[in-house]
Protein backbone atom coordinates (compact mmCIF):
# COMPACT_ATOMS: atom_id res chain seq x y z
CA UNK A 1 0.00 0.00 0.00
CA UNK A 2 0.99 3.72 -0.35
CA UNK A 3 1.78 5.21 2.41
CA UNK A 4 -0.59 8.17 1.48
CA UNK A 5 -3.07 6.23 -1.04
CA UNK A 6 -5.17 8.96 -2.27
CA UNK A 7 -4.64 11.52 -5.21
CA UNK A 8 -5.35 14.61 -2.26
CA UNK A 9 -1.95 13.47 -0.54
CA UNK A 10 -0.04 13.57 -4.03
CA UNK A 11 -1.33 17.02 -5.17
CA UNK A 12 -0.51 18.78 -1.71
CA UNK A 13 3.13 16.90 -1.39
CA UNK A 14 3.81 17.63 -5.73
CA UNK A 15 2.99 21.35 -5.09
CA UNK A 16 5.21 22.04 -1.70
CA UNK A 17 8.50 22.99 -1.35
CA UNK A 18 9.29 20.28 0.42
CA UNK A 19 12.14 17.29 -0.27
CA UNK A 20 9.77 14.76 -0.79
CA UNK A 21 6.73 13.46 -2.40
CA UNK A 22 4.72 10.34 -2.95
CA UNK A 23 2.88 9.19 -5.83
CA UNK A 24 -0.36 7.60 -5.67
CA UNK A 25 -0.48 4.09 -5.62
CA UNK A 26 3.19 3.39 -5.91
CA UNK A 27 4.13 2.35 -2.19
CA UNK A 28 7.64 4.68 -2.45
CA UNK A 29 8.86 8.15 -0.73
CA UNK A 30 11.82 9.20 -2.89
CA UNK A 31 13.62 12.37 -2.80
CA UNK A 32 13.24 15.58 -4.93
CA UNK A 33 17.29 15.74 -4.88
CA UNK A 34 17.18 12.99 -7.92
CA UNK A 35 15.63 15.47 -10.45
CA UNK A 36 17.96 18.98 -8.89
CA UNK A 37 21.27 16.60 -8.81
CA UNK A 38 23.03 18.20 -11.51
CA UNK A 39 25.01 14.28 -12.31
CA UNK A 40 21.09 12.42 -11.54
CA UNK A 41 18.97 11.56 -14.02
CA UNK A 42 15.56 11.57 -12.84
CA UNK A 43 13.04 9.08 -15.33
CA UNK A 44 9.66 8.46 -14.96
CA UNK A 45 7.93 5.27 -16.53
CA UNK A 46 5.25 2.95 -16.13
CA UNK A 47 7.09 -0.48 -16.26
CA UNK A 48 8.69 -3.16 -14.78
CA UNK A 49 11.91 -5.38 -15.51
CA UNK A 50 10.18 -8.71 -16.21
CA UNK A 51 13.63 -10.34 -16.79
CA UNK A 52 17.37 -9.44 -18.11
CA UNK A 53 18.18 -11.96 -19.62
CA UNK A 54 19.84 -11.02 -23.16
CA UNK A 55 18.27 -13.47 -25.47
CA UNK A 56 14.32 -13.23 -24.48
CA UNK A 57 11.79 -11.31 -24.89
CA UNK A 58 11.08 -8.57 -22.36
CA UNK A 59 8.98 -6.03 -21.08
CA UNK A 60 10.06 -1.88 -22.48
CA UNK A 61 11.20 -1.84 -18.80
CA UNK A 62 13.48 -4.68 -19.24
CA UNK A 63 14.59 -3.52 -22.74
CA UNK A 64 15.75 0.27 -21.97
CA UNK A 65 17.50 -1.21 -18.78
CA UNK A 66 19.42 -3.64 -20.83
CA UNK A 67 20.02 -1.35 -23.58
CA UNK A 68 22.45 0.77 -20.94
CA UNK A 69 23.62 -1.89 -19.02
CA UNK A 70 25.21 -3.83 -22.29
CA UNK A 71 27.04 -3.71 -25.07
CA UNK A 72 26.32 -5.11 -28.34
CA UNK A 73 28.52 -6.26 -31.27
CA UNK A 74 27.40 -3.35 -33.54
CA UNK A 75 25.00 -0.13 -33.24
CA UNK A 76 23.07 1.69 -35.43
CA UNK A 77 24.77 4.79 -35.93
CA UNK A 78 22.67 8.19 -35.09
CA UNK A 79 22.78 11.10 -36.97
CA UNK A 80 21.81 15.20 -35.75
CA UNK A 81 18.04 15.89 -36.62
CA UNK A 82 17.65 18.90 -38.33
CA UNK A 83 15.55 21.65 -36.79
CA UNK A 84 15.62 19.89 -33.32
CA UNK A 85 19.17 20.75 -31.19
CA UNK A 86 19.68 17.99 -29.25
CA UNK A 87 17.97 14.96 -30.82
CA UNK A 88 19.40 12.63 -32.56
CA UNK A 89 18.15 9.65 -34.97
CA UNK A 90 19.32 6.50 -36.75
CA UNK A 91 18.82 6.60 -40.69
CA UNK A 92 18.82 3.24 -42.33
CA UNK A 93 21.96 0.98 -43.06
CA UNK A 94 24.33 3.12 -40.59
CA UNK A 95 25.86 1.38 -38.53
CA UNK A 96 29.08 2.26 -35.93
CA UNK A 97 30.86 -0.23 -33.89
CA UNK A 98 30.23 -1.58 -30.23
CA UNK A 99 32.18 -3.83 -28.76
CA UNK A 100 33.40 -4.97 -32.22
CA UNK A 101 35.11 -2.14 -33.19
CA UNK A 102 35.54 -3.02 -37.21
CA UNK A 103 33.56 -5.39 -39.22
CA UNK A 104 34.11 -6.94 -43.34
CA UNK A 105 32.13 -9.08 -45.72
CA UNK A 106 34.00 -11.92 -46.93
CA UNK A 107 33.12 -15.11 -49.35
CA UNK A 108 30.42 -13.32 -51.59
CA UNK A 109 29.05 -11.45 -48.13
CA UNK A 110 27.98 -14.90 -46.61
CA UNK A 111 30.66 -14.07 -43.79
CA UNK A 112 30.86 -11.00 -41.63
CA UNK A 113 33.76 -10.70 -39.63
CA UNK A 114 34.30 -8.86 -36.68
CA UNK A 115 37.41 -7.64 -34.75
CA UNK A 116 36.98 -7.16 -30.68
CA UNK A 117 37.94 -4.22 -29.45
CA UNK A 118 41.53 -4.61 -27.45
CA UNK A 119 42.01 -4.34 -23.40
CA UNK A 120 38.31 -4.31 -22.73
CA UNK A 121 37.55 -6.43 -19.39
CA UNK A 122 34.10 -7.06 -18.27
CA UNK A 123 33.53 -5.58 -13.99
CA UNK A 124 35.08 -9.04 -13.32
CA UNK A 125 38.34 -8.72 -14.48
CA UNK A 126 38.12 -10.94 -17.39
CA UNK A 127 39.23 -9.61 -20.80
CA UNK A 128 36.36 -9.41 -23.62
CA UNK A 129 37.33 -11.27 -26.36
CA UNK A 130 36.41 -13.46 -29.65
CA UNK A 131 35.89 -16.44 -27.22
CA UNK A 132 33.70 -14.27 -24.89
CA UNK A 133 31.56 -12.80 -28.25
CA UNK A 134 31.17 -16.36 -29.80
CA UNK A 135 29.21 -17.62 -26.16
CA UNK A 136 26.78 -14.73 -26.35
CA UNK A 137 26.17 -16.03 -29.85
CA UNK A 138 26.19 -19.58 -28.76
CA UNK A 139 23.83 -19.01 -25.88
CA UNK A 140 21.60 -17.01 -28.19
CA UNK A 141 20.98 -19.80 -30.74
CA UNK A 142 20.40 -22.57 -28.06
CA UNK A 143 18.90 -20.81 -24.99
CA UNK A 144 14.43 -20.16 -25.11
CA UNK A 145 14.24 -16.46 -26.54
CA UNK A 146 14.10 -14.48 -29.35
CA UNK A 147 17.87 -14.91 -30.54
CA UNK A 148 17.10 -18.84 -31.13
CA UNK A 149 14.01 -17.16 -33.57
CA UNK A 150 16.63 -14.67 -35.25
CA UNK A 151 19.55 -16.36 -36.08
CA UNK A 152 18.25 -19.22 -38.29
CA UNK A 153 15.98 -17.14 -40.07
CA UNK A 154 18.00 -14.12 -40.79
CA UNK A 155 21.74 -14.97 -40.01
CA UNK A 156 21.27 -18.47 -41.90
CA UNK A 157 23.29 -19.57 -38.75
CA UNK A 158 21.90 -23.00 -36.95
CA UNK A 159 24.95 -24.39 -35.56
CA UNK A 160 27.39 -23.00 -33.27
CA UNK A 161 30.41 -24.07 -35.30
CA UNK A 162 28.97 -21.20 -37.56
CA UNK A 163 30.52 -18.84 -35.17
CA UNK A 164 34.39 -19.13 -35.57
CA UNK A 165 37.25 -17.99 -33.49
CA UNK A 166 39.93 -16.96 -35.52
CA UNK A 167 41.78 -15.22 -33.52
CA UNK A 168 41.95 -13.66 -29.99
CA UNK A 169 40.32 -10.61 -31.49
CA UNK A 170 38.32 -11.90 -34.60
CA UNK A 171 35.40 -14.22 -34.66
CA UNK A 172 33.67 -14.52 -38.15
CA UNK A 173 30.24 -15.51 -38.71
CA UNK A 174 29.99 -18.14 -41.76
CA UNK A 175 26.08 -17.90 -42.84
CA UNK A 176 24.62 -20.47 -45.10
CA UNK A 177 24.13 -17.37 -47.55
CA UNK A 178 24.19 -13.46 -47.70
CA UNK A 179 21.70 -11.79 -45.46
CA UNK A 180 20.43 -8.28 -46.11
CA UNK A 181 20.05 -7.79 -42.61
CA UNK A 182 23.00 -9.24 -40.86
CA UNK A 183 24.29 -5.83 -39.33
CA UNK A 184 20.83 -4.98 -38.10
CA UNK A 185 20.49 -8.42 -36.18
CA UNK A 186 24.01 -7.64 -34.93
CA UNK A 187 22.84 -3.95 -33.27
CA UNK A 188 19.53 -5.75 -31.60
CA UNK A 189 20.67 -4.98 -28.14
CA UNK A 190 19.63 -8.84 -27.76
CA UNK A 191 23.02 -9.37 -28.80
CA UNK A 192 24.24 -8.29 -25.24
CA UNK A 193 28.01 -8.41 -24.26
CA UNK A 194 27.85 -11.19 -21.45
CA UNK A 195 30.14 -12.37 -18.74
CA UNK A 196 31.00 -16.11 -19.86
CA UNK A 197 32.44 -17.14 -16.52
CA UNK A 198 29.89 -15.38 -14.49
CA UNK A 199 27.00 -16.74 -16.42
CA UNK A 200 28.60 -20.56 -16.48
CA UNK A 201 28.78 -19.68 -12.57
CA UNK A 202 25.05 -20.07 -12.14
CA UNK A 203 24.25 -21.99 -14.68
CA UNK A 204 22.72 -25.88 -13.61
CA UNK A 205 22.20 -29.33 -15.05
CA UNK A 206 18.49 -28.27 -15.79
CA UNK A 207 18.95 -24.53 -16.54
CA UNK A 208 22.48 -25.11 -18.43
CA UNK A 209 22.21 -20.93 -20.01
CA UNK A 210 21.09 -19.79 -16.33
CA UNK A 211 18.53 -18.01 -18.13
CA UNK A 212 16.71 -18.05 -13.95
CA UNK A 213 19.58 -16.60 -13.20
CA UNK A 214 19.73 -13.63 -15.48
CA UNK A 215 16.13 -12.75 -15.19
CA UNK A 216 17.30 -10.59 -11.86
CA UNK A 217 20.99 -10.34 -12.55
CA UNK A 218 23.39 -8.92 -14.92
CA UNK A 219 26.23 -10.39 -16.25
CA UNK A 220 27.69 -8.03 -18.61
CA UNK A 221 29.72 -4.80 -19.74
CA UNK A 222 27.68 -1.60 -20.40
CA UNK A 223 28.19 2.20 -19.61
CA UNK A 224 26.23 2.00 -16.75
CA UNK A 225 25.43 -1.08 -13.87
CA UNK A 226 22.31 -2.10 -12.17
CA UNK A 227 22.67 -1.00 -8.45
CA UNK A 228 18.81 -1.28 -7.77
CA UNK A 229 16.06 -3.02 -9.31
CA UNK A 230 13.10 -2.24 -6.67
CA UNK A 231 9.75 -3.48 -8.58
CA UNK A 232 6.94 -1.36 -9.36
CA UNK A 233 9.34 1.35 -7.29
CA UNK A 234 12.41 2.06 -8.80
CA UNK A 235 15.49 1.45 -10.74
CA UNK A 236 19.00 2.55 -10.41
CA UNK A 237 21.37 2.63 -12.69
CA UNK A 238 25.43 4.16 -12.04
CA UNK A 239 27.77 4.99 -14.12
CA UNK A 240 30.50 1.92 -15.05
CA UNK A 241 34.02 2.89 -14.43
CA UNK A 242 36.56 2.71 -16.74
CA UNK A 243 33.76 1.86 -20.13
CA UNK A 244 35.90 1.65 -22.75
CA UNK A 245 33.45 4.28 -24.06
CA UNK A 246 34.45 6.55 -21.44
CA UNK A 247 32.43 8.40 -18.41
CA UNK A 248 29.04 9.41 -19.27
CA UNK A 249 27.82 13.24 -17.88
CA UNK A 250 24.87 11.51 -15.41
CA UNK A 251 26.36 8.97 -13.33
CA UNK A 252 23.17 8.19 -11.99
CA UNK A 253 20.33 7.03 -13.79
CA UNK A 254 17.01 7.13 -11.79
CA UNK A 255 13.62 5.19 -12.94
CA UNK A 256 10.49 6.17 -10.51
CA UNK A 257 7.77 3.50 -11.38
CA UNK A 258 4.65 6.48 -12.14
CA UNK A 259 1.70 4.06 -13.52
CA UNK A 260 -1.11 7.12 -13.49
CA UNK A 261 -0.24 9.21 -16.29
CA UNK A 262 -1.69 12.32 -14.64
CA UNK A 263 0.84 11.93 -12.11
CA UNK A 264 3.69 11.64 -14.65
CA UNK A 265 2.78 15.13 -16.20
CA UNK A 266 2.57 16.70 -12.77
CA UNK A 267 5.72 15.80 -11.61
CA UNK A 268 6.60 17.05 -15.04
CA UNK A 269 5.58 20.37 -14.61
CA UNK A 270 7.20 20.04 -10.81
CA UNK A 271 10.50 19.79 -11.96
CA UNK A 272 10.43 16.25 -9.81
CA UNK A 273 11.23 14.44 -12.75
CA UNK A 274 13.08 15.23 -16.09
CA UNK A 275 11.83 13.17 -18.66
CA UNK A 276 9.02 10.76 -19.19
CA UNK A 277 9.83 7.49 -21.28
CA UNK A 278 7.82 4.30 -22.22
CA UNK A 279 5.51 3.47 -24.85
CA UNK A 280 3.88 6.05 -25.33
CA UNK A 281 4.77 7.87 -21.91
CA UNK A 282 2.58 9.96 -22.36
CA UNK A 283 -0.93 10.59 -24.96
CA UNK A 284 -0.37 12.78 -27.65
CA UNK A 285 -3.89 14.56 -26.20
CA UNK A 286 -1.67 15.01 -22.66
CA UNK A 287 1.69 15.70 -25.10
CA UNK A 288 -0.06 18.77 -26.55
CA UNK A 289 -1.47 20.33 -23.08
CA UNK A 290 2.43 20.80 -22.37
CA UNK A 291 3.58 22.63 -25.90
CA UNK A 292 3.45 25.56 -23.25
CA UNK A 293 4.99 24.89 -20.59
CA UNK A 294 8.13 26.89 -20.13
CA UNK A 295 10.56 24.53 -18.26
CA UNK A 296 9.82 21.73 -20.42
CA UNK A 297 10.23 20.84 -24.52
CA UNK A 298 8.91 17.87 -26.82
CA UNK A 299 11.23 16.02 -29.07
CA UNK A 300 8.98 14.23 -31.96
CA UNK A 301 10.20 12.44 -35.01
CA UNK A 302 8.21 10.01 -37.38
CA UNK A 303 8.53 6.15 -36.31
CA UNK A 304 8.09 2.66 -37.41
CA UNK A 305 5.56 1.70 -35.07
CA UNK A 306 2.25 1.04 -36.86
CA UNK A 307 -1.24 0.83 -34.98
CA UNK A 308 -4.59 -1.02 -36.97
CA UNK A 309 -7.66 -2.70 -36.49
CA UNK A 310 -6.75 -6.25 -36.31
CA UNK A 311 -9.53 -8.93 -38.03
CA UNK A 312 -9.17 -11.89 -37.30
CA UNK A 313 -9.01 -13.36 -40.44
CA UNK A 314 -9.89 -17.16 -39.69
CA UNK A 315 -13.10 -16.16 -38.07
CA UNK A 316 -16.68 -15.07 -39.29
CA UNK A 317 -17.66 -12.36 -40.39
CA UNK A 318 -13.67 -11.34 -41.24
CA UNK A 319 -13.09 -14.51 -43.12
CA UNK A 320 -14.95 -13.02 -45.67
CA UNK A 321 -12.55 -10.65 -47.59
CA UNK A 322 -15.07 -8.14 -48.70
CA UNK A 323 -16.49 -7.17 -45.34
CA UNK A 324 -12.48 -6.64 -44.30
CA UNK A 325 -12.57 -4.19 -47.70
CA UNK A 326 -16.02 -2.62 -45.71
CA UNK A 327 -13.95 -1.98 -42.32
CA UNK A 328 -11.29 0.02 -44.41
CA UNK A 329 -13.86 1.99 -45.89
CA UNK A 330 -15.49 2.49 -42.96
CA UNK A 331 -12.58 3.92 -40.46
CA UNK A 332 -12.75 7.59 -39.94
CA UNK A 333 -9.22 8.35 -39.79
CA UNK A 334 -9.14 11.88 -41.14
CA UNK A 335 -11.32 12.06 -37.93
CA UNK A 336 -8.93 10.06 -35.54
CA UNK A 337 -5.59 11.59 -36.86
CA UNK A 338 -6.45 15.13 -35.64
CA UNK A 339 -8.64 13.92 -32.54
CA UNK A 340 -6.39 11.52 -31.22
CA UNK A 341 -3.18 12.00 -32.43
CA UNK A 342 -2.92 15.98 -31.98
CA UNK A 343 -0.04 16.34 -34.80
CA UNK A 344 1.84 13.29 -32.73
CA UNK A 345 2.15 10.61 -35.88
CA UNK A 346 -0.09 10.00 -39.06
CA UNK A 347 -2.33 8.66 -41.40
CA UNK A 348 -1.24 4.60 -41.96
CA UNK A 349 -1.30 4.09 -45.64
CA UNK A 350 0.71 0.67 -46.18
CA UNK A 351 1.05 -2.25 -43.46
CA UNK A 352 4.74 -1.08 -43.96
CA UNK A 353 5.69 1.89 -41.78
CA UNK A 354 6.26 5.02 -43.66
CA UNK A 355 10.04 5.00 -42.89
CA UNK A 356 10.64 2.02 -44.35
CA UNK A 357 12.86 1.40 -47.27
CA UNK A 358 10.19 -0.34 -50.22
CA UNK A 359 6.75 1.66 -48.59
CA UNK A 360 4.68 2.73 -51.13
CA UNK A 361 1.42 4.97 -50.13
CA UNK A 362 -0.01 4.90 -53.30
CA UNK A 363 -1.10 1.41 -53.17
CA UNK A 364 -4.53 1.59 -51.12
CA UNK A 365 -7.79 2.42 -52.11
CA UNK A 366 -9.23 2.94 -48.83
CA UNK A 367 -10.72 6.54 -47.98
CA UNK A 368 -13.79 7.19 -45.88
CA UNK A 369 -17.26 6.19 -48.05
CA UNK A 370 -19.72 5.07 -45.55
CA UNK A 371 -21.94 3.69 -49.19
CA UNK A 372 -19.21 1.89 -50.17
CA UNK A 373 -19.37 -0.13 -47.07
CA UNK A 374 -22.37 -0.90 -46.75
CA UNK A 375 -22.65 -2.25 -50.47
CA UNK A 376 -19.04 -4.23 -49.67
CA UNK A 377 -21.42 -5.52 -46.53
CA UNK A 378 -24.33 -6.56 -48.71
CA UNK A 379 -22.30 -8.29 -50.97
CA UNK A 380 -20.56 -10.53 -48.21
CA UNK A 381 -24.51 -11.20 -47.32
CA UNK A 382 -24.47 -9.26 -43.92
CA UNK A 383 -28.13 -9.10 -43.69
CA UNK A 384 -28.92 -8.25 -40.09
CA UNK A 385 -27.09 -6.75 -37.54
CA UNK A 386 -23.63 -8.84 -36.30
CA UNK A 387 -22.48 -8.26 -32.84
CA UNK A 388 -18.42 -8.25 -32.30
CA UNK A 389 -16.51 -7.47 -29.52
CA UNK A 390 -13.53 -4.89 -29.91
CA UNK A 391 -10.92 -5.71 -27.57
CA UNK A 392 -8.39 -3.06 -26.37
CA UNK A 393 -6.00 -2.62 -23.84
CA UNK A 394 -6.54 -0.89 -20.50
CA UNK A 395 -4.54 2.51 -20.27
CA UNK A 396 -3.65 2.70 -24.19
CA UNK A 397 -5.83 6.22 -24.41
CA UNK A 398 -5.09 6.73 -28.18
CA UNK A 399 -6.64 2.89 -28.53
CA UNK A 400 -9.67 4.15 -26.06
CA UNK A 401 -10.38 7.31 -28.12
CA UNK A 402 -10.12 5.46 -31.31
CA UNK A 403 -11.82 2.65 -30.18
CA UNK A 404 -15.06 5.18 -29.67
CA UNK A 405 -14.99 6.79 -33.61
CA UNK A 406 -14.76 3.41 -35.27
CA UNK A 407 -17.30 1.94 -33.30
CA UNK A 408 -19.49 4.73 -34.00
CA UNK A 409 -18.56 3.84 -37.94
CA UNK A 410 -19.07 0.52 -38.18
CA UNK A 411 -22.56 0.09 -36.42
CA UNK A 412 -23.15 2.48 -39.24
CA UNK A 413 -22.38 -0.45 -41.59
CA UNK A 414 -24.19 -3.68 -39.88
CA UNK A 415 -21.71 -4.07 -36.58
CA UNK A 416 -23.37 -3.90 -32.92
CA UNK A 417 -19.79 -3.03 -31.51
CA UNK A 418 -18.94 -3.81 -27.60
CA UNK A 419 -15.85 -2.26 -26.82
CA UNK A 420 -13.86 -4.47 -23.74
CA UNK A 421 -10.93 -3.09 -22.23
CA UNK A 422 -8.27 -5.42 -21.19
CA UNK A 423 -4.80 -5.58 -19.10
CA UNK A 424 -1.71 -5.92 -21.44
CA UNK A 425 -0.99 -9.43 -20.33
CA UNK A 426 -4.64 -10.55 -21.00
CA UNK A 427 -4.54 -8.70 -24.40
CA UNK A 428 -1.13 -10.22 -24.89
CA UNK A 429 -2.38 -13.83 -23.89
CA UNK A 430 -5.93 -14.08 -25.96
CA UNK A 431 -4.54 -12.32 -29.11
CA UNK A 432 -1.65 -15.29 -29.65
CA UNK A 433 -4.23 -17.92 -28.64
CA UNK A 434 -6.47 -16.51 -31.68
CA UNK A 435 -9.28 -15.53 -29.30
CA UNK A 436 -9.83 -11.84 -30.40
CA UNK A 437 -12.25 -11.55 -33.59
CA UNK A 438 -11.39 -7.75 -33.42
CA UNK A 439 -9.17 -5.60 -31.66
CA UNK A 440 -6.90 -2.61 -32.00
CA UNK A 441 -3.13 -3.75 -32.51
CA UNK A 442 0.42 -2.45 -32.26
CA UNK A 443 3.68 -3.61 -33.90
CA UNK A 444 7.78 -1.74 -34.19
CA UNK A 445 9.76 -3.15 -35.97
CA UNK A 446 13.29 -3.23 -34.15
CA UNK A 447 15.14 -4.39 -37.60
CA UNK A 448 13.97 -1.36 -40.18
CA UNK A 449 13.98 -3.50 -42.56
CA UNK A 450 10.61 -4.18 -44.94
CA UNK A 451 10.66 -8.04 -45.45
CA UNK A 452 11.67 -8.15 -41.73
CA UNK A 453 8.08 -6.65 -40.76
CA UNK A 454 6.04 -8.20 -43.44
CA UNK A 455 7.71 -11.82 -42.05
CA UNK A 456 6.46 -11.49 -38.86
CA UNK A 457 3.54 -10.04 -39.40
CA UNK A 458 1.90 -11.57 -42.52
CA UNK A 459 3.33 -14.73 -43.08
CA UNK A 460 1.51 -17.77 -41.98
CA UNK A 461 3.73 -19.86 -39.56
CA UNK A 462 5.05 -16.55 -37.85
CA UNK A 463 2.59 -17.94 -34.66
CA UNK A 464 2.28 -15.32 -31.72
CA UNK A 465 2.83 -12.29 -34.17
CA UNK A 466 0.50 -12.64 -36.95
CA UNK A 467 -2.64 -11.78 -35.22
CA UNK A 468 -5.00 -11.34 -38.27
CA UNK A 469 -3.70 -15.32 -38.50
CA UNK A 470 -3.73 -14.43 -42.16
CA UNK A 471 -2.80 -17.13 -44.80
CA UNK A 472 -2.04 -16.67 -48.08
CA UNK A 473 0.17 -19.36 -49.62
CA UNK A 474 1.28 -16.40 -52.38
CA UNK A 475 2.81 -14.15 -49.75
CA UNK A 476 4.04 -16.96 -47.97
CA UNK A 477 6.00 -17.76 -51.46
CA UNK A 478 7.00 -13.97 -51.91
CA UNK A 479 8.43 -13.87 -48.37
CA UNK A 480 10.10 -17.24 -48.69
CA UNK A 481 12.12 -16.79 -51.78
CA UNK A 482 12.76 -12.86 -51.08
CA UNK A 483 13.30 -12.86 -47.77
CA UNK A 484 17.05 -12.67 -47.38
CA UNK A 485 17.50 -11.98 -51.58
CA UNK A 486 20.70 -10.19 -51.76
CA UNK A 487 19.76 -8.75 -55.26
CA UNK A 488 17.84 -5.27 -53.74
CA UNK A 489 15.98 -4.47 -56.91
CA UNK A 490 14.37 -8.04 -57.30
CA UNK A 491 14.04 -7.80 -53.12
CA UNK A 492 12.11 -4.19 -53.53
CA UNK A 493 10.00 -5.80 -56.41
CA UNK A 494 8.57 -8.17 -54.02
CA UNK A 495 7.73 -5.52 -51.44
CA UNK A 496 6.09 -4.05 -53.76
CA UNK A 497 4.05 -7.01 -54.67
CA UNK A 498 3.57 -8.19 -51.36
CA UNK A 499 2.23 -4.37 -50.31
CA UNK A 500 -0.47 -4.83 -53.68
CA UNK A 501 -1.70 -8.08 -52.15
CA UNK A 502 -1.84 -7.57 -48.61
CA UNK A 503 -3.65 -4.15 -48.92
CA UNK A 504 -5.91 -6.16 -51.73
CA UNK A 505 -7.15 -8.93 -49.34
CA UNK A 506 -7.69 -5.97 -46.00
CA UNK A 507 -5.59 -8.21 -43.67
CA UNK A 508 -5.39 -4.86 -41.72
CA UNK A 509 -7.81 -1.62 -40.69
CA UNK A 510 -4.89 0.78 -41.39
CA UNK A 511 -5.01 3.18 -38.23
CA UNK A 512 -1.99 5.23 -37.76
CA UNK A 513 1.74 5.62 -37.25
CA UNK A 514 3.30 6.78 -34.12
CA UNK A 515 5.83 9.42 -33.59
CA UNK A 516 8.44 9.17 -31.03
CA UNK A 517 7.84 11.77 -29.06
CA UNK A 518 9.44 12.60 -25.33
CA UNK A 519 8.74 15.37 -23.07
CA UNK A 520 11.64 16.95 -20.70
CA UNK A 521 13.35 19.60 -19.03
CA UNK A 522 14.56 21.83 -21.99
CA UNK A 523 17.75 21.98 -20.65
CA UNK A 524 18.50 17.88 -21.66
CA UNK A 525 20.55 17.30 -24.53
CA UNK A 526 21.72 14.17 -26.17
CA UNK A 527 18.79 12.54 -26.85
CA UNK A 528 18.75 9.43 -29.12
CA UNK A 529 16.55 7.83 -31.15
CA UNK A 530 17.30 4.35 -32.66
CA UNK A 531 15.27 1.72 -34.34
CA UNK A 532 14.24 -0.09 -31.03
CA UNK A 533 13.15 3.33 -29.71
CA UNK A 534 14.75 2.44 -26.28
CA UNK A 535 16.88 5.62 -24.81
CA UNK A 536 20.50 4.76 -24.24
CA UNK A 537 21.17 7.60 -21.44
CA UNK A 538 25.44 7.51 -22.32
CA UNK A 539 25.06 10.70 -24.62
CA UNK A 540 22.46 12.72 -22.41
CA UNK A 541 23.41 15.62 -21.06
CA UNK A 542 22.27 19.20 -19.49
CA UNK A 543 23.08 22.01 -22.36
Amino acid sequence: MSMYSDRRSFLKLTASAAALFTLSGTGFMPSLAGAQDKRTLTVAWDTDIDTLDPASFKTVGGYTIQANIYDSPLMWKVQPVSGKPGLLQSKSAEYEGGIAEAWAFENNEATVVLKIRKGVKYPSGSPVNATSVKYLFDRGLQSPGYMRILFPRFLRVTKPEQFEVRDEFTIAINMAGPSPMALDILSLINNALIDPEVVKANATAEDPWATAWMKRNAAGLGPYKLVKNDPSVEVVLEAQEGHWRGKPFFERVVFKFVPNEADRILLLKRNAVDIVVGRPGLSPRNVKSLENEKDLKIVSVPDTTCHWLCMNTQKPPFDNVKVRQAVNYAIPIQAIIPNVLFGYGAEMKSPLPSLTPGYDAAVSPYKHNIELAKKLMAEAGITKPVPVDLAIRVGWLPHEQASIWLQTELDKIGFKVNIVKETDATFRQLASKGDHVLSIESWQSWVNDPMYHLFFNFHSTAKGTNTAFYNNPAVDKLLDENLLEPDAAKRMAAVKELQKIIIGDAVWGHLWYDNWTRVMRKDLVGIEKRWDTFERYFNMKLG
